[in-house]
């Protein structure tokens, strides 16, 4: 499994060099739209949103919190038994939204993601010209040392959005891009969350959201933005996941009245035409095809070899993103606990290039392109760093990466965390057919469960170590 990673704008004139056109990777669309005027009151609707359950949690408590009858949640959770509620076990409860959100596009998809929009994007170069609180921040992370622009860069590879983005918000929220002398709220809370400090810890917060507001668009999972004065507003049809994870963001940093300016013409989106100018001269418009298909990929282990099945699709980083990874666990690991690196070895599920190894993470471009936002790209995660591949070496299909591990995030177990990505979208198996060796990964109602089939093979995603339930013996498929 993948742990959760815990991990008025005042801008000057942007030089043109900061402003790098996008690489002609396919069609650019500009689209320049006025804002029109927005009712934000609509007519009554009743959603289902998520409740994740928690420690002390009882379903009576529940249903009081949101008001709804105990006995209509254990019929839309299919709950025979009240009493059987574990923790982290999530629920669908209705709730009556009477607010509505606006569709006119704040960002087009390909600048919110780490998408081939930003191939030539340089954090230096935009943050050092102006000399603001930014460029001279220093910060700890993962055991070294990092200046404020690296920590952006750091944020935007693992979690895969769009660093012009993450800038923005920071120069919208608290002016650390262009201003020099900063209030102590500022510096100590860069995006006005106040629960934690550090330009890490809130950056990887804000992506983490961004996620939750982008794939929970595409999936539908998202069925309403939940404000910081709890108002909940539904989301706009017609709005496109890049704007609907702008709004998420902010939605979950204000209240209703607040909000509203901060998502208008004025808002947020004053603060990054300031920086960047024009978003539309980044789309980069369909960012996935519509006939988009999964290359063939191998199970990433060698050949002959029993692995386990230990956690079913979830998200690629955070806990908020498209359900694009699953956990393998080797059969030399003793259970949950132990983090002793494993004498296995993960493997190339196709040829690639090793792009990144940093802190348990490998990233394997299939397109042997050095930017991680172009084609398909695969992410091992937990890799220990002796025996890892280097960066900059080429693979073939079962060559060897690295051996599993507990490095890099928040694990409990040596184990393998492997997730897809397609010009930096994460590619849920909710969103594309995920095929390992002819086996196919669905996901289930619950992140970490699901199966995989083959035929008239099945396993089920467990963590738990079963010959029969999720043992699953490594080879080439047809």
């Amino acid at each position: 499994m993948f742990g959760i990673l815990l991990a008025v704008a005042c801008g000057a004139p942007t030089p043109a060099a900061h402003n790098p056109s996008p690489p002609p990777l396919t069609k650019i669309a500009v689209v320049v739209t006025a804002t029109p005027s927005w009712t934000p009151t609509s007519p009554a609707a009743t959603i289902l949103e998520r409740y994740t359950v928690r420690a002390g949690d009882t379903l009576g408590a529940i249903a009081a919190r949101y008001d709804v009858p105990v006995d209509e949640l254990m019929r839309l959770n299919g709950l025979g038994n009240p009493n059987n509620l574990y923790i982290g076990q999530v629920l669908k409860v209705p709730i009556v939204v009477t607010r509505g959100a606006p569709g006119e596009k704040l960002l087009p998809d390909s600048e919110v993601v780490y998408s081939p929009a930003y191939a030539t994007f340089d954090v230096n170069a935009v943050v050092n010209p102006f000399n603001g609180y930014l460029a001279s921040y220093r910060e700890r992370v993962n055991g070294g040392t990092l200046s404020g622009a690296q920590i952006v860069q750091l944020v935007a590879e693992r979690y895969s959005v769009g660093p012009r983005v993450l800038l923005a918000l920071l120069e919208h929220q608290s002016g650390w891009v262009t201003q020099t002398t900063l209030t102590s709220e500022q510096i100590t809370y860069p995006l006005g969350i106040t629960d934690r400090q550090g330009l890490f810890f809130h950056l990887s917060w804000a992506a983490n959201r961004l996620n939750e507001g982008y794939y929970g668009k595409i999936t539908g999972r998202l069925g309403a933005f939940r404000l910081k004065d709890r108002t909940r507003v539904r989301l706009a049809a017609n709005a496109n996941p890049g704007t609907i994870a702008i709004q998420n963001v902010l939605a979950q940093l204000y209240g209703w009245d607040a909000w509203q300016q901060h998502i208008g013409n004025d808002g947020f989106l004053a603060t990054y035409r300031r920086l960047f100018g024009d978003p539309n001269q980044f789309a980069i418009e369909p960012l996935v095809p519509p006939d988009l298909q999964q290359p063939p990929l191998r199970l990433p282990w060698s050949d002959g070899e029993l692995w386990y099945y230990t956690g079913g699709p979830h998200s690629g980083w955070g806990d908020l993103a498209a359900w694009s990874a699953v956990d393998f666990t080797p059969n030399d690991i003793a259970g949950t606990g132990s983090c002793l690196v494993s004498r296995r070895w993960a493997v190339a599920a196709a040829a690639g290039k090793v792009i990144r190894a940093e802190n348990g993470r490998v990233m394997l471009s299939l397109s042997h392109n050095d930017f991680q936002g172009h084609g398909w790209v695969l992410l091992y995660l937990h890799i220990a760093p002796t025996g890892r591949v280097a960066v900059g070496s080429s693979v073939n299909s079962g060559d060897r990466i690295g051996h599993p591990s507990c490095e890099g995030g928040e694990a409990n177990a040596s184990h393998l965390h492997f997730a897809r990505l397609y010009n930096g979208q994460w590619m849920g198996a909710e969103m594309l057919p995920f095929v390992l060796s002819d086996w196919t990964i669905l996901p289930a109602e619950q992140a970490y469960d699901g199966t995989m089939t083959r035929g008239a093979e099945r396993r089920e995603a467990c963590n738990c170590r079963d010959e029969v339930k999720n043992a699953i013996i490594a080879d080439a498929g047809k």
